[in-house]
C-alpha cells in the first residue's frame, strides 16, 4: 500500500500540506486555549516601543551616521582634498561613519560631523587623481 501511494505523483507535496494544515490549526488553538496572542501582541508591542524611544533618543547619531554613508559613497569627496567649514581649512585625512578628520595647517585637528559635513562645508579644491 505505501509503494502505491509513493507511486503516486504529488503524494508528499499533499501530505506535506496537510501536516502543514494541522500543525497550523495546532498552533492556533494552544494560542487560544494559553492566551499566547495577547502575550505576543504585547512583547511585539514593546519592541515597537521601545525601538521608538531608542531611534528618538539617539537620531542624531542615527544622522550622523546616514550622512556618513552618504560621505563614503561620494565620490567627488575624498582623503586628500582641501575643504573649508566655519572659516577654517584642512585637510580630509580620515572618513568614520560619525565624524570626519581634517588636518588644518597649522597642524590642528578638525573632527566634523558627518551631518554638518555634508551640509556646509565647502570644498576648496580636489586632490591630485591622476597619480
Amino acid at each position: 500500500m505505501s509503494k502505491k501511494l509513493s507511486d503516486l505523483k504529488g503524494t508528499p507535496k499533499l501530505l506535506g500540506l496537510i501536516s502543514v494544515i494541522i500543525i497550523g490549526i495546532e498552533m492556533a488553538y494552544l494560542g487560544i486555549v494559553f492566551d499566547l496572542f495577547t502575550l505576543a501582541a504585547s512583547v511585539v508591542a514593546s519592541f515597537g516601543v521601545a525601538f521608538a524611544l531608542i531611534s528618538f533618543a539617539l537620531q542624531n547619531h542615527l544622522k550622523n551616521m546616514v550622512a556618513g554613508i552618504g560621505l563614503y559613497l561620494n565620490k567627488r569627496i575624498d582623503i586628500g582634498d582641501i575643504i573649508e567649514i566655519d572659516d577654517k581649512k584642512g585637510t580630509i585625512i580620515e572618513f568614520h561613519l560619525m565624524k570626519t578628520i581634517a588636518l588644518t595647517d597649522d597642524g590642528k585637528f578638525l573632527n566634523i560631523p558627518n551631518l554638518k559635513f555634508s551640509e556646509t562645508v565647502t570644498m576648496i579644491s580636489h586632490k591630485d587623481k591622476s597619480r
